[in-house]
């Protein structure tokens, strides 16, 4: 590979290392938009942000920019998402509320309640099938007598 192109590969993987996580936040506009991070995992989050942490480390080791920025920009974005999940689950250190489990039941969340009746229709059809069929008409009389 020339200089020119491997030097014009490397802006592009550097431009794409810091857009990609950069839609961590969508995620992060989303929960707040719902109220809510039941449906992301805190856990995932975290591993990510760790990883982008030890590639940050490794990239100051190294002295690479192009790895110092990108990660630098990954773990901000994992970081900001994975609190904000946190912070809608009631705790950023009790890692009890890291599961996808609400910690805290809120009002009007949860499972509803079962009604407290059958529904007519349903309940006409249980009775109509309990009760004796009627008396054949087309059985001999001495059968309707004896039986």
């Amino acid at each position: 590979m020339s200089g020119s192109s491997s030097q014009l590969l490397g802006m592009a993987a550097t431009a794409y290392g810091v857009i990609a996580p950069l839609s961590a936040l969508l995620q992060a506009r989303q929960m707040l938009a719902r109220r809510s991070s039941r449906e992301v995992s805190v856990r995932f989050f975290a591993s990510y942000a760790g990883g982008y942490a030890i590639w940050l480390l490794y990239g100051l080791s190294a002295g690479s920019t192009p790895l110092i920025v990108v990660d630098a920009v990954g773990v901000l974005c994992a970081g900001l998402t994975l609190a904000v999940a946190l912070a809608l689950r009631g705790s950023l250190v009790r890692l009890a509320s890291w599961t996808g489990r609400a910690a805290i039941p809120v009002s009007g969340e949860g499972p509803k309640p079962a009604p407290a009746a059958i529904p007519s229709a349903v309940a006409r059809q249980v009775s109509s099938n309990n009760q004796r069929a009627p008396a054949n008409p087309n059985r001999s009389p001495q059968m309707r007598m004896s039986g």
